[in-house]
């Protein structure tokens, strides 16, 4: 029948030779002459022979599968880094199974649970919020299976990683407040038990002895999950006499509920009060004020990662026990109106 689909056995009794060497023909084996190569090339070609890649990879042992863990994958930073990490995987014949944690411990546990079984030829994971247990990537390191952090990571693995620079770049948006004659900067922080908040918290503290301004206890904050927490903090701040003149915050979707609560309590920004984002998202070229924030390339944080992962796959082989790479994207300072005070409004 037309409809069924061509085998390799249907191109071996074509040809009158056997499977395997078709098989070997088709994979450029060395022992296939150039010759019996293309007459088998030109054979497939006509019977529109597809191979079953996904079954010769099981025969191979090797699915040329790679697995990537988001804590979200609904964020313009994560799908950003997707791409970076596709732009590399897929040239060199690698298919992403894409899992999310949903910045939950057990889903990640269990999303690595699910990578192994698929028999993945590495994996590229960002933490989650909740994971400062590690035992299930220790797995993966025993296992002998490749393995790379992004973004969020872990001082606890000694593995190859991309990150930020957060601590230089935090100190940058720190410094760029104080030049603007805001004195009295307060931070709200993603959970610093992650290592990219964890950076940010010490650039920020770094900064303002840079600066030389005072440190005050009531306005540094700590596991800041969301807008809504961002919302119900900020409200707490400005009900208080003492308040501060700018507010650092370690995300845009941070930021975006500091925005939020300042326009609806009527305080000026960013006459008043300056807010600093973290990572750029689309939506802060258009909140009101204009959310001035820091880049991180997230595309090229999941190109690097990409690379690094695919050169451990193929040199897996070797016997020498390798140097762990840590590479350091260069974040950039994103400048708007939420921070931009004309010399009118400095004293």
């Amino acid at each position: 029948m037309k409809d069924e689909k061509i085998t390799i056995k249907d191109v071996a009794n074509y040809l009158n030779v056997s499977t395997s060497t078709v098989s070997r023909a088709l994979t450029d084996h060395h022992s296939i002459s150039k010759k019996t190569k293309l007459k088998v090339k030109k054979a497939a070609e006509k019977l529109n022979y597809t191979p079953n890649n996904i079954a010769a990879s099981l025969r191979n042992g090797k699915l040329n599968s790679i697995g990537v863990i988001l804590p979200k994958i609904n964020s313009t930073f994560m799908s950003n880094c997707i791409f970076g990490i596709e732009k590399i995987t897929q040239p060199a014949g690698y298919n992403l199974i894409i899992c999310q944690s949903n910045e939950n411990y057990e889903n990640e546990v269990r999303n690595i649970k699910s990578l192994l079984d698929s028999q993945v030829s590495g994996i590229m994971i960002s933490l989650s919020n909740e994971t400062t247990n590690t035992d299930h990537l220790q797995t993966v390191i025993d296992k002998d299976i490749p393995l790379v952090l992004f973004d969020r990571t872990s001082d606890l693995l000694d593995v190859d990683s991309v990150v930020n620079d957060d601590y230089k770049s935090t100190i940058a948006a720190i410094s760029h407040l104080y030049s603007q004659g805001y004195k009295k900067i307060a931070i709200l922080s993603g959970p610093t038990h992650i290592y990219v908040y964890k950076n940010r918290m010490q650039g920020y503290l770094d900064a303002l002895k840079l600066c030389k301004l005072k440190k005050n206890e009531d306005w540094i904050f700590d596991g800041v999950k969301n807008k809504l927490e961002a919302q119900a903090i900020t409200q707490n701040i400005f009900n208080e006499s003492n308040t501060p003149d700018a507010i650092f915050c370690t995300g845009d979707n941070i930021a975006l509920g500091v925005l939020q609560t300042l326009n609806k309590m009527n305080i000026e920004v960013p006459k008043t009060v300056g807010v600093m984002g973290y990572s750029n998202d689309t939506f802060s070229e258009i909140t009101q004020p204009t959310l001035s924030s820091v880049e991180q390339h997230p595309q090229d944080i999941g190109s690097n990662a990409a690379s690094i992962l695919l050169e451990s796959i193929e040199n897996k082989k070797k016997a020498d026990k390798k140097l762990h790479k840590k590479i350091y994207v260069k974040p950039k300072l994103i400048i708007r109106e939420s921070t931009t005070r004309t010399q009118t409004y400095l004293e």
